[in-house]
């Protein structure tokens, strides 16, 4: 379906459908000219594949798409005009051209995007050896309906012709982007990109230009120099820079004797510096992926290898208080001279220390499961209300918030989320810990629940205090985050990085926001269910 744009966007469709036409005429009609001969033969045919390169470039809509292509039909007739053409082969060829332009088009946004040698070849076979293939056939057919006895030669020559343009065109225009010249380097390499195509253009000139006998293989190192050291870029300009060369020297063709042989030469050269110059660049490309990828892993190995060195550190510092304290009150208690009264003390205290090493162990497992995607999620149909008094009434029971209360306030009714209703716990218990861990030791922690507007269900937990400072904030969701302030607090710094993780897994996110010395507030947001 056809969209409608507005004034601004009509304007720049405009502007650049013209720019296609005018450039399709210039490169199309140049090349016949270059070519210097009678009859309508292009040593190379670049128009087709600049107007590919800029419909794929630039056209955001099937609008401007139709816009360009007419253009360049239009384009393309008053060059067969020009040329003196009959009319009915102009028109013919030029709606072969047009079809040839959507279908490479087409293969282009179908098949552009590719990572390795197989998805370079289908990009090949469809994108520029089919659509010239499909518009050689259809001008053989044309040919043949106008009486020309040489219909087969000329045919043959438009298929070299547009897939030289192609494979010439296409790697520079499409290869060229922000984000590859960054990666290129080419600030930093001017002088060395300077020195190789100045190279490039004398040896061109000395083997095509300056010889009596044209000797274009002296040009295939240089070539391929530039394929080396710039990848597809590399090789696109060097063959703009050949064909540039030798459709602008004297060759000989327009009073050849044997102007089709020469021409196929020519063509046949071109093709193998393309062909060699590509394969190197992307060889070069798939070879460059693989070091990223092998590098990539030995940074993630690293990483790793410092995290456990890290977490054994810190696991050990947490789990050396409550182990001391549960050996060290389980003495007294097997002494005996305790009252029943100061019995019952120690035992909650043993109770909440082995509390506290359940947790670092839970964490600790959720950790590896994590690293080894070994992690269980089984979602479900969850009432909020239900499991947030659940949660809240088994944590008001635990000594680690110190006696400070947490308060469960407004919830909306009949809210239900998809969640995992034992990690949608987990996360609450971490979040109520982090609250406190913020907070001051004399406003309850408090708690609610309502429905977002795009289709996500939240949690908040507010307490005031301290708060965050914009210093800690960067911190706050990596392992072994910010100081607690001296505060006791469960676990071994993983709270939220692993509420983050496990919300996540759900399809849900985590986030906070505080204001220092009056407030901070945690949120989770679930997808709500029906």
């Amino acid at each position: 379906m056809i969209q409608v744009a507005g004034q601004d966007d009509r304007s720049r469709m405009l502007w650049q459908s013209a720019l296609t036409g005018i450039g399709f005429f210039l490169l199309g009609y140049g090349a016949f000219r270059l070519t210097g001969h009678g009859r309508m033969i292009a040593l190379v045919w670049p128009a087709n594949a600049f107007v590919v390169c800029m419909i794929v470039r630039l056209s955001r809509t099937r609008l401007q798409d139709v816009l360009m292509l007419a253009a360049a039909f239009i384009a393309q007739v008053s060059i067969n005009l020009v040329a003196k053409a009959p009319l009915p082969v102009t028109v013919g060829f030029s709606l072969v051209g047009l079809a040839e332009m959507i279908a490479a088009v087409w293969a282009v946004r179908r098949f552009g995007r590719f990572r390795d040698i197989w998805g370079a070849l289908r990009f090949l076979a469809t994108a520029i050896v089919a659509p010239a293939l499909t518009g050689a056939s259809l001008a053989a057919g044309m040919m043949i309906a106008v009486g020309n006895p040489d219909w087969l030669a000329d045919s043959r020559h438009w298929f070299a012709s547009n897939v030289l343009g192609f494979s010439i065109i296409l790697p520079v225009g499409l290869a060229i982007s922000r984000r590859k010249l960054i990666k290129l380097n080419l600030r930093e390499r001017r002088l060395e990109a300077g020195l190789l195509f100045t190279g490039l253009l004398l040896v061109s000139l000395i083997a095509i230009h300056w010889q009596a006998r044209p000797m274009p293989v002296m040009i295939l190192p240089i070539a391929l120099a530039a394929a080396v050291r710039f990848r597809h870029l590399g090789a696109g300009l060097a063959m703009l820079v050949i064909l540039i060369v030798m459709m602008t020297s004297d060759l000989g063709l327009g009073t050849s004797p044997d102007y089709v042989a020469r021409v196929e030469m020519f063509q046949i050269f071109l093709a193998v510096t393309s062909l060699i110059g590509t394969r190197a660049a992307m060889l070069l490309n798939e070879r460059d992926l693989h070091l990223a990828m092998i590098e990539g892993r030995r940074r993630s190995a690293l990483r790793a290898s410092r995290f456990k060195s890290q977490l054994l550190s810190h696991v050990g510092q947490e789990a050396r208080g409550p182990l001391a304290a549960i050996i060290g009150i389980s003495a007294v208690l097997e002494s005996g001279k305790l009252s029943p009264d100061r019995a019952q003390e120690f035992a909650q205290i043993v109770a909440h220390n082995g509390e506290l090493l359940q947790r670092l162990y839970a964490d600790l497992l959720d950790l590896s499961q994590t690293d080894t995607r070994a992690l269980i999620i089984e979602r479900e149909k969850v009432h909020l209300g239900r499991s947030l008094k659940t949660c809240i009434g088994a944590i008001r029971l635990d000594a680690a918030l110190g006696g400070k209360s947490v308060l469960l306030g407004e919830i909306e009714e009949d809210l239900n989320v998809h969640a995992d209703p034992k990690r949608l716990a987990q996360i609450v218990g971490h979040l109520i810990a982090n609250s406190y861990k913020y907070g001051d030791n004399d406003s309850p922690i408090r708690v609610r629940a309502s429905r977002l507007g795009d289709g996500f269900g939240r949690i908040e937990i507010m307490n005031s205090g301290p708060g965050i400072t914009l210093r800690e904030r960067d911190a706050m969701f990596s392992p072994f985050g910010p100081d607690s302030g001296g505060r006791t607090v469960p676990g071994a710094g993983l709270g939220l990085s692993m509420a983050r993780l496990l919300a996540e897994k759900q399809g849900g996110r985590v986030d906070f926001e505080s204001i220092p010395g009056r407030q901070t507030r945690f949120w989770l947001d679930l997808p709500l269910a029906a």
